[in-house]
């Protein structure tokens, strides 16, 4: 497949306004006009009036905690495993509930949410971040595929906040190893709902877990019995679960 689309960020269809600016447009099409196999997105600037702005009032800026460095540290780890310069906030609610099962003592309220365990009060958190360590949450709205990014020194902050920390990065490197293997909207829902159904559900094989997942809201047969069983497998293996109370070695392959 070969293309490059022009994408932009603006609510409107503004374009490039600078003559410089359009001519280095007509040379990234060139050099890339006869290469194969890739498309090529090129995101023009625009003036976005929903735009997040940071706010450089340091008066405002909120103090860091634990929590907040954790949040802000689980996010670049996870970002940097995906390439890629988002994270949608279901994953940011996936990568916390793990955080918080770890033992980080972060008080968020957890509950069965349609797309797995959803903490409401986790909204204020990024409320108060928003324009100083993330943007994109914008006015609070909690769809599950809305892209938060990290700001400029946010993570500096989060590091050297976390330095006499020594717990807190422990976890973090827990919550980081589990996760390898299911970097997706998808597989975190998936591998966060089967750790809620057999830890907080009374399970005692394979296909109670199964039935529990699918019984947990409508449309979740997405989830195929095959993954259900990789999800066990791999929390049973990395810590997260006890085999025996969930089902056999023979059962689950561990």
């Amino acid at each position: 497949m070969r293309g490059l689309c022009r994408n932009s960020r603006a609510a409107g269809a503004a374009s490039l306004n600078s003559r410089a600016a359009f001519r280095a447009l007509e040379l990234i099409e060139e050099a890339f006009h006869d290469v194969e196999g890739i498309r090529v997105f090129v995101f023009e600037p625009a003036e976005d009036p929903n735009a997040v702005r940071c706010n450089n009032d340091t008066r405002d800026v909120p103090k860091m905690t634990a929590g907040r460095a954790a949040l802000l540290c689980l996010m670049a780890r996870y970002r940097d495993g995906l390439l890629d310069p988002f994270i949608s906030l279901l994953e940011v609610h996936k990568l916390m509930y793990f955080m918080q099962v770890s033992g980080e003592p972060l008080r968020l309220s957890f509950t069965k949410g349609h797309y797995g365990p959803y903490a409401e009060n986790l909204r204020h958190v990024l409320k108060v971040l928003e324009g100083h360590r993330i943007s994109g949450y914008d006015d609070g709205g909690d769809q599950p595929d809305k892209p938060l990014s990290l700001m400029s020194g946010a993570l500096d902050d989060a590091r050297r906040f976390l330095e006499g920390e020594a717990a807190t990065r422990e976890r973090l490197d827990r919550v980081g190893h589990l996760v390898e293997g299911f970097e997706s909207s998808f597989g975190l829902e998936l591998l966060s709902r089967v750790h809620w159904v057999a830890s907080q559900q009374d399970v005692a094989s394979l296909d109670d877990v199964v039935k529990g997942v699918y019984a947990w809201g409508k449309g979740k047969e997405q989830f195929r019995e095959r993954q259900i069983g990789k999800a066990v497998d791999v929390l049973v293996y990395k810590g997260w679960l006890d085999g025996k109370a969930v089902c056999s070695a023979v059962q689950c392959g561990v």
